[in-house]
């Protein structure tokens, strides 16, 4: 085997082990923030408002990270949830959803919305208060926040004083493509059959 082949199939398998780690990473830190959404929802008598179909990805069918809360709102719906609100969080207010009155759980759906001010100005608006918002975002440094099919934002959810601060920022079509042709090119190299001698 050559040495840019062994060397593509080295980084190529670097790449699937980071991007492997960092969906377990996800899938603890979605887990860990449901669970402080629910607590923080029990504790102040309030619902627990679910952005975002449970079900939606690809690799959440396979195993739940979260549930449903006391209500889903999600652009199709939920089918596994008993109470659905079909909406757009970009378009509120919310039918059926006061203001401040909820703890709301959003995981790795701000990535995916075209408004992300008024998916926020929603968010803070069913919550009343930071401190009853639980985001989870996809780590802004993967492949998978970069190239996820209809992805059009990346950043960070950092939390202060119990208070999280979601800091986004576009995906352009120039990283996507430079991302794209960089994992073209490893797997040329990587898997291109060796010519005839």
């Amino acid at each position: 085997m050559s040495l840019p082949k062994l060397a593509a199939r080295v980084v190529l398998g670097y790449v699937g082990l980071v991007e492997g780690t960092a969906a377990l990473i996800r899938f603890r830190e979605r887990t860990a923030a449901f669970h402080a959404a629910v607590e923080r929802a029990a504790a102040l008598g309030r619902r627990l408002v679910v952005i975002g179909d449970p079900d939606a990805g690809m690799h959440t069918r396979l195993l739940r990270a979260y549930g449903c809360g006391d209500v889903c709102v999600d652009l199709n719906g939920c089918p596994k949830c008993p109470v659905t609100v079909v909406a757009d969080i970009t378009r509120g207010p919310i039918p059926d959803l006061a203001d401040d009155s909820a703890v709301v759980f959003v995981s790795c759906v701000l990535e995916y919305v075209g408004d992300l001010d008024a998916a926020l100005r929603e968010i803070a608006r069913i919550a009343g208060s930071p401190d009853n918002v639980f985001v989870v975002n996809v780590q802004p440094w993967t492949l998978t926040a970069r190239l996820y099919p209809g992805a059009r934002w990346r950043g960070t959810v950092s939390s202060s004083d119990g208070v999280q601060t979601v800091a986004m920022r576009p995906v352009g079509l120039d990283e996507k493509l430079l991302v794209t042709g960089a994992l073209g090119l490893a797997l040329a190299t990587a898997f291109w059959p060796r010519g005839r001698r």
